[in-house]
């Protein structure tokens, strides 16, 4: 099964499944669970979007047939079959999620959607697809979808496999409602061949490539991935079909014009794109648009003054008029804009659109679990972001006690409470709607700082030289390979020095540094003489503690 060369969208949809791929060898970690919400999300009113476009082309059809049925009939009953081509197919792949999520998520049954409220609603099987992703839990599992996806249980039917069949029906039924001549225009989805697997080294089939270990979230991109693919070609299709017709015979009384971008949500760098248009249009006639970006309102007296935001699109393709911009800053981005048609009296309409994409960072994560500590006594930095907001859009709030401040551009000082044990910080985004949306706790453990190592002499165990003690003749206390630079004084010792005669010295000492009358005794002091430092107290950035003691012997 072949399909001609990809469209741009294609790519990028080739190159998304190949990231989500990638990050299933890693251990998920909640980031990127998040980020995987925020692209399925992006799919799903992609796809939305994508549903809406064809029903404006259909709604034209059913006009035209009002207008000349005899002409129109032909291309008007392929357009319906076009589109039960790919309800039917859609339809398979909304149960196929329903069936992953049921499986994995609530044992095969009905769904549960959770209320803060309390009164958790009963979600019928047959509408799990709805349920947005965030509310499922177990989204990182694999075991249960794999086994309905490419299960090795034999007898048992792989929807891989049933999947595949169904793509190449598809693609085969809908390019049969087109002259062989416009066939090599459709730039077809669905592609099952093998694939070079780069972490096993070998051509692997398509099935497996895609769901192998393929987690519960990255299942259902890809499968939503799909249904936009058959609402493409559909939409191909269907234009290809009203484009038979002959525009110069037929009259429109409605205008409507839509906006339907490639993502909503874009990574830093990257592009934005977005095809604007109008449901019915001639083929003799180009559209023209003019934007204005930063914005989500526009008059004709603007678009007469310019200006340096103002954006004048004259090319189109089949009455689309592609609109692309650089993505070189992070946050929200809104634009609006006419799209200027002639209308049957030969004058131009101008049809209003605005719309919005997010730019995010590139972002991937590591964590340490066993590690989210923070330290009692002493200030620690925090740094809080949230992918597809800006850090203005953000605040962070604290439970478990303790004092946050804000250092600016996401970043934080945090002092824990002297009795805490564990805190959490929870991140709430304002939306461009003005709704707040609350993140996950991150939860860390309060531990106090731990004791410093103290050394004599520049010692902490081990022989000491009668000449070295008696020049370098005080206590020093260091946290040696601790994350914070925290500096202590010792405030009071004891000591205790043995030889073979019996006990040489035997003192508590004030401050850090022995008193002469120690160091005599110490310098005269024979071989093997015993130094026991205990009772160390110190006081530091995080206050006044207690100190391990240590042992040393004079050589």
């Amino acid at each position: 099964m072949s399909g001609g060369k990809e469209t741009p969208r294609q790519k990028m949809i080739g190159m998304m499944y190949l990231f989500y791929t990638a990050l299933l060898a890693l251990n998920i970690s909640s980031d990127i669970l998040n980020a995987f919400i925020l692209v399925n999300d992006s799919m799903v009113q992609t796809n939305t979007n994508f549903g809406s476009k064809n029903e404006l082309i259909l709604n034209a059809f059913e006009k035209q047939m009002s207008m000349n049925e005899k002409k129109v009939k032909p291309y008007y009953e392929k357009a319906m079959k076009a589109k039960e081509y790919s309800e039917e197919l859609v339809k398979y792949l909304n149960w196929l999620n329903d069936t992953i999520i049921s499986a994995t998520e609530y044992g095969g049954g009905d769904g549960v959607l959770e209320s803060s409220t309390g009164e958790d609603s009963i979600i019928p099987f047959n509408r799990l697809h709805e349920i947005p992703v965030v509310k499922l839990h177990n989204k990182d599992k694999y075991n249960v979808p794999q086994g309905i996806l490419i299960p090795e249980i034999p007898g048992v039917t792989k929807q891989a496999d049933v999947m595949k069949e169904k793509f190449a029906e598809f693609n085969e039924k809908i390019l049969g409602l087109l002259t062989d001549k416009d066939k090599k225009d459709i730039k077809l989805g669905l592609q099952t061949d093998k694939a070079w697997n780069a972490q096993e080294k070998k051509w692997e089939e398509w099935e497996h490539n895609t769901f192998h270990h393929g987690v519960l979230i990255a299942d259902i991109v890809i499968i939503n991935k799909y249904i936009s693919e058959v609402l493409n070609t559909e939409a191909e299709v269907l234009n290809k079909l009203y484009s038979y017709i002959d525009a110069q015979t037929i009259k429109f009384d409605a205008v409507r014009a839509a906006v339907i971008p490639k993502s909503t949500v874009i990574i830093s760098g990257g592009e934005y794109e977005a095809d604007i248009f109008v449901a019915a249009y001639s083929k003799t006639e180009v559209p023209f648009v003019d934007i204005k970006k930063g914005s989500d309102s526009l008059t004709l007296a603007d678009v007469k003054a310019g200006g340096d935001n103002l954006i004048h699109i004259d090319s189109a393709s089949n009455g689309i008029v592609k609109f692309k911009v650089k993505a070189n800053s992070i946050g929200e981005f809104k634009y609006a804009g006419f799209i200027n048609v002639k209308g049957p009296d030969g004058k131009f309409q101008q049809h209003f659109f605005h719309s919005s994409y997010q730019v995010i960072k590139p972002t991937a994560t590591v964590s340490a679990d066993k590690v989210n500590v923070v330290y009692k006594g002493i200030p620690n930095p925090i740094t809080a972001s949230a992918s597809g907001f800006t850090n203005d859009q953000l605040s962070v709030s604290v439970r478990g006690g303790g004092s946050l401040k804000p250092k600016g551009d996401g970043h934080y000082m945090y002092t824990p409470s002297r009795n805490g044990k564990e805190v959490s910080f929870i991140i709430t985004a304002k939306k461009s709607d003005g709704s707040s949306q609350s993140f996950p706790p991150a939860k860390f453990r309060v531990l106090p700082v731990p004791p410093p190592t103290i050394r004599l002499a520049g010692k902490s165990e081990g022989a000491v030289d009668r000449a070295v003690l008696a020049s370098s003749s005080f206590l020093t206390a260091n946290l040696d390979g601790f994350l914070f630079e925290l500096k202590y004084r010792v405030t009071q010792f004891e000591i205790i020095a043995t030889g073979k005669k019996g006990v040489i010295v035997n003192q508590t000492v004030r401050g850090n540094k022995l008193p002469k009358s120690i160091i005599n005794k110490l310098r005269k002091s024979p071989r093997g003489t015993i130094i026991i430092v205990s009772g160390v107290k110190t006081v530091g950035d995080d206050g006044a503690k207690r100190a391990p003691g240590i042992t040393l012997k004079i050589k």
